[in-house]
């Protein structure tokens, strides 16, 4: 064989091999990044408006936004977020949330923390076993809701010494981008009880549990729900999510359910409410929620097949190549 064959063999090879690690590569790029997965943990979350509805007029009174130990993130790219506020630093910062709610956390104990953690271990480069979590604590929680609102205490009110929930997402890579997926989440609730005006409920962990529904406080706009639980999952899909405790506010009116708690005409057992503005109030509050999501897709996409195109045209010239060198011997 001739010098300037062997040359022209050796360019050939290397275009070979370089067609095959770069096809390689993008097909294990490409199937691994259709896995997918995100999470949170939220400590507190507020999101509520209260506006005044007097003669058909709508007013403006107060409104609160809060996020409070609030982490998240998005894979494939590991991550592991952590926030921790003590009772102590969280009570120095004052009250959040005035006029909304007073919340106070016990200062003198150690576990007095509020807490939100993100992680996943999945990667570009997926493992044979993964998982995303979310989760999101509150320890040594005192709440009085509405007391600087309305000017007396007693209308709703939370304790606990432990509010936390876990969402977890566990996968195992099978083959290209395919995953085997399921759910691991859990939540402990230690000592909750909820108070709505004399009427008092302690809470235990059992799943999706809706407070007060013997005074129909639903009828009003008002929900109280403690350890929602939500998991969907599928052969290409997992997601779950968790809240501790959750209080939601549609169109709900201050003064329509205390005069249906306490009627007109009869002995008063609550306390003297007179709130000429008729608040309205919108929005929910969320304490110790937690969410995590993972979704693989089964489809090969286009940088795979590109790849597996080059890869077969350096096949292609390589034969061709040969049949010209065995002609011209």
């Amino acid at each position: 064989m001739q010098p300037r064959h062997k040359k022209a063999i050796r360019a050939v090879a290397r275009t070979i091999l370089s067609s095959a690690l770069f096809a390689l590569a993008t097909i294990s790029f490409s199937s691994n990044a259709a896995i997918i997965s995100s999470s949170y943990g939220n400590a507190v979350h507020v999101d509520l408006s209260i506006t005044s509805n007097v003669g058909n007029v709508v007013t403006a009174i107060a409104s609160s936004t809060i996020k409070l130990a609030h982490t998240s993130g998005n894979a494939p790219e590991n991550y592991l977020q952590t926030r921790t506020v003590a009772g102590g630093s969280a009570n120095s910062s004052g009250s959040f949330g005035t006029p909304i709610d007073v919340t106070q956390f016990d200062a003198s104990a150690s576990t007095a923390i509020i807490e939100g953690e993100s992680q996943s271990s999945l990667t570009s480069f997926v493992l044979a076993n993964f998982f995303t979590s979310g989760r999101g604590t509150v320890n040594d929680l005192s709440l009085n809701l509405f007391s600087d609102l309305l000017g007396v205490s007693g209308f709703l009110t939370l304790s606990a010494d432990v509010l936390s929930t876990w969402s977890r997402i566990e996968g195992s890579a099978t083959s290209g981008s395919n995953a085997s997926l399921s759910s691991a989440g859990s939540s402990d609730i230690v000592d909750l009880e909820v108070g709505l005006w004399g009427n008092s409920v302690k809470a235990t962990a059992l799943e999706n549990q809706s407070l007060f529904a013997g005074l129909n406080i639903a009828d009003f706009g008002l929900g109280i729900f403690v350890n929602e639980v939500e998991r969907t999952c599928s052969d290409s899909t997992c997601t779950e999510s968790r809240n501790a405790v959750r209080v939601s506010f549609e169109d709900f009116s201050l003064n329509a359910l205390y005069d249906a708690l306490f009627p007109t005409g009869t002995p008063l057992n609550g306390p003297v409410l007179s709130l000429t503005n008729n608040p309205i109030v919108n929005g929910e509050i969320i304490l110790a929620s937690s969410f995590a999501t993972t979704s693989s897709s089964t489809e090969v996409n286009a940088p795979s097949t590109f790849a597996l195109f080059l890869l077969a045209v350096g096949l292609l010239s390589a034969r061709r190549f040969n049949k010209h060198c065995r002609f011209n011997r």
